[in-house]
């Protein structure tokens, strides 16, 4: 089980030293990214990062009456939903929820009344 600790502590720590004054980031406007495919019916999607070393993240739009047969992912799951509602077999999620599965965790996907979710596999 994953450890919920004191966020504030962990949050911000002090800065790095020999750092330039201005740093350079890795920014995406996902506004004006279209909507791609989502990994099935019902499921669009927008690539905010895909790296090298397997991270990638997403803003998945589910349609109202989405759903998605048992599957799995290879790496680790994390899911927040920005809006709507989204379920697994396990219970219904909504905005604010945020769910973490492990590497070949099996589960189905789907919302009822539309949902966007934040997606990201590390």
């Amino acid at each position: 089980m994953l450890a919920k600790g004191n966020v504030m502590s962990n949050l911000m720590q002090p800065a790095s030293g020999g750092r330039p004054a201005q740093e350079n980031f890795y920014v995406v406007s996902s506004g004006a990214l279209p909507w791609g495919d989502g990994g099935g019916e019902g499921f669009l999607g927008k690539e905010l990062l895909n790296a090298a070393d397997g991270r990638q993240a997403y803003i998945i739009k589910v349609e109202p009456g989405a759903y998605a047969a048992s599957h799995s992912h290879d790496r680790m799951e994390h899911l927040l939903v920005l809006e709507g509602d989204f379920y697994d077999q396990n219970q219904t999620y909504v905005k604010g929820d945020f769910v973490v599965r492990e590497p070949g965790a099996n589960h189905i996907a789907g919302s009822h009344e539309g949902a966007l979710i934040f997606l990201m596999f590390t």
